[in-house]
């Protein structure tokens, strides 16, 4: 149960830490927060930490190459076909669940306080949005996508402890919710909402639909940040 957790918890801790050293250490008005959480932590903590367990894990196997077989054990194919059945399947009742409990998360926020990262406000340096924006959506819209959904999905969940027995679905969304160390409001939505790309992982054994979802969940954050820059134009 302890190395459950930790290993739930541990590369937020790290994140969100890189976070803030990055910010306290480095930034200055005329650079967008983004480039810090956004990039510098998920390129050089996020990833790095979840993927190098993996392969630490793979090596240990002596796997060959870039295998990770035996460590993601939800990697079964899917047909092309079946993705058109699935993707949809993760994205509408989490759709559903996001748009249900947006006053909620509203209320939560607002009772919660201020984001830690609310001070840090870009004043100037428009010039560098561009490449940040697009940066981030490698990373945050792909990128973290593909290894979260490895390293939860495929590895974690499928060794959830039998002590949760029939909650292990709800204890590892949870979990995951809670691994967002920076925006805890939304834990009750993500528990929820995150709850039907975990069953379809379950149920196809497979984390490549729930991957295409997430990633799909992922850049339509982005769809603002997209439509007022290419407004500005």
């Amino acid at each position: 149960m302890g190395k459950c957790l930790f290993l739930h918890l541990a590369p937020g801790v790290a994140n969100i830490a890189a976070t803030l050293l990055g910010l306290a250490t480095f930034w200055n008005p005329s650079l967008p927060p983004e480039l810090f959480f956004g990039v510098f932590a998920n390129a050089f903590v996020l990833i790095p930490v979840q993927l190098g367990y993996l392969y630490y894990l793979a090596k240990k196997r002596q796997n060959p190459g870039w295998s990770l077989e035996g460590i993601v054990v939800y990697n079964q194919p899917v047909s092309w076909s079946r993705y058109f059945i699935w993707v949809p399947a993760i994205l509408v009742p989490t759709a559903i669940i996001f748009a249900a409990l947006e006053p909620i998360t509203r209320w939560l926020e607002t009772l919660i306080g201020v984001s830690v990262l609310a001070k840090y406000q870009m004043t100037g340096g428009s010039e560098i949005s561009g490449g940040v924006l697009f940066a981030n959506i490698v990373l945050t819209g792909i990128l973290v996508p593909i290894t979260e959904e490895l390293y939860f999905r495929g590895y974690l969940l499928p060794r959830m402890p039998s002590q949760f027995g029939r909650l292990k679905p709800a204890a590892h969304s949870f979990l995951f919710s809670i691994y967002h160390f920076r925006t805890p409001w939304m834990i009750p939505v993500r528990t929820l909402g995150i709850l039907p790309l975990i069953y379809a992982t379950i149920h196809t054994h497979s984390v490549r639909p729930g991957t295409i979802a997430h990633c799909l969940v992922n850049l339509a954050n982005f769809s603002d940040s997209i439509s007022r820059r290419v407004g500005s134009q």
